[in-house]
């Protein structure tokens, strides 16, 4: 741990090099364009910096050390500039992106209503559409390859979307368009002219950006989060303007040019939020036949059903059903053991096993690793290295029978959260009364993607 540790702190203080011209007082408060671009960066690498919240948090300076352990730290380059460039070069990485990064760009591509999907971080069609359609959106070659240029593209601009959204005070960078940022903040490209005339119909190098008649400056968003990255330009006059992550201070003062990108919808986000996401944890043949059976009368009441990778090895026809049947498949580890248990090397045997399984029995490579007890740091951390995402519930059930009202009342109550449970409705009448009982309450399931999504 001590290498860890080491690392997290040089990673903090390369934060304090996000940008040569940033002010003392911006880097104390972690000026939160520069955080989510961080944010939306690493994340599109595969390291879960979590959503684009612009928060220096726990998760973030976690995927800080890990980049720095993988890629080491450049002596000429802050550590915002050397993510961001890694992420401009990449070539067409195809079906070699992780879960992560689709899960990523999944919820960006579902607040900017191209993608409509779940977000389980599996490419798809859908997927590939969406990716298309924000290509021509956006203004950039339409080859649908999920090379450097789309990745980066998609990064900024849903930090553009997040500074829009929340007020964060942002100045243009090199590159930026004014059709590409109206498009991301969600305002048809006539107003977003108007709000911004300093140079014309310019934007240049350090021009503070507005997306709003009166756009109050706030540098601590609120909990709602969505993971993006900026690349904007704006003019040379920065004096008190926060400076862009990965500004440099001999960017020149020029103009950027204007893109014939076609205007998008105005709205942002819009869809019904569901109230809490519900993991069964290592169910039997019984109970998952009972539920594929029940949710045939309730095809929407899609849950999280977290097996073992050993369970899906002896049990192969029922992995298929459950992954044709649209529920969420998480993984418990390969034997089911406490994670928490086991030594590191343990820990990524397990993973990299159940992986294995499950991808080779559904054709579905698992994206999260859950247990019923909650995951200690270390463990977080050795997951999170092997390119998935370790999601603990923060209620457990484990009554010694099925209650219908008990576990309706645990999920009302806990809202955007996470309830587990070791106990299930064992037939197709106690599952249509479960079901029947949260309909009432007008209840939607949350997934584990959009819990993480959502930044809870």
């Amino acid at each position: 741990m001590a290498g860890v540790a080491s690392n997290l702190i040089a990673s903090a203080l390369s934060l304090s090099l996000l940008s040569p011209g940033l002010k003392t007082t911006q880097i104390n408060n972690h000026h939160p364009v520069a955080v989510a671009s961080l944010q939306a960066d690493l994340d599109v690498l595969g390291f879960n910096a979590g959503p684009l919240d612009g928060q220096m948090s726990t998760r973030t300076y976690q995927a800080m050390a890990e980049f720095v352990t993988q890629f080491g730290q450049s002596p000429s380059q802050s550590l915002g500039q050397q993510v961001s460039q890694i992420v401009k070069s990449l070539p067409n990485l195809g079906t070699e992106l992780s879960g992560t990064s689709i899960l990523a760009m999944q919820s960006w591509l579902t607040r900017w209503h191209l993608y409509h999907g779940p977000l389980n971080g599996q490419s798809s069609f859908a997927f590939m559409q969406a990716i298309r359609q924000f290509e021509r959106n956006a203004g950039i070659p339409v080859t649908s390859q999920l090379d450097g240029i789309t990745l980066a593209t998609l990064a900024h601009l849903a930090v553009i979307t997040q500074a829009a959204h929340h007020h964060w005070t942002y100045v243009a960078e090199k590159g930026d368009q004014m059709r590409q940022l109206a498009w991301a903040a969600g305002l048809p490209l006539s107003q977003f002219e108007s709000l911004n005339t300093l140079h014309g119909n310019l934007l240049w190098v350090g021009q503070v950006v507005n997306f709003s008649a009166t756009t109050p400056s706030k540098t601590h968003p609120s909990s709602q989060s969505v993971r993006q990255h900026p690349a904007t330009t704006a003019p040379n006059n920065r004096t008190t303007s926060p400076v862009p992550h990965n500004a440099s201070s001999s960017v020149p003062s020029t103009p950027s040019q204007n893109v014939s990108t076609p205007a998008p919808s105005s709205a942002i986000f819009s869809n019904i939020q569901p109230i809490a996401a519900f993991v069964v944890y290592n169910p039997s043949r019984k109970v998952l036949r009972a539920l594929l059976q029940a949710q045939k009368s309730f095809p929407h009441d899609l849950i999280d059903v977290a097996v073992t990778g050993l369970w899906a090895v002896n049990h192969p026809q029922y992995m298929k059903l459950l992954a044709q049947s649209g529920n969420e498949i998480i993984t418990s580890g390969y034997t089911g053991i406490s994670l928490n248990q086991l030594p590191a090397w343990g820990v990524r045997q397990e993973i990299a096993w159940a992986k294995r399984a499950i991808q080779t029995t559904t054709g579905i490579a698992p994206v999260f690793v859950s247990q019923p007890s909650t995951f200690d740091q270390s463990i977080t951390s050795l997951i999170d290295g092997l390119n998935m995402i370790a999601m603990s519930p923060n209620v457990m059930i484990s009554s010694s029978s099925w209650s219908t009202n008990l576990v309706t009342s645990m999920l009302l109550s806990h809202e955007d959260q996470i309830v587990g449970t070791t106990d299930y409705p064992q037939s197709v009448e106690q599952w249509d009364s479960f079901f029947k009982a949260l309909q009432s309450h007008q209840f939607v399931f949350l997934t584990l993607g959009q819990i993480w999504a959502n930044g809870a």
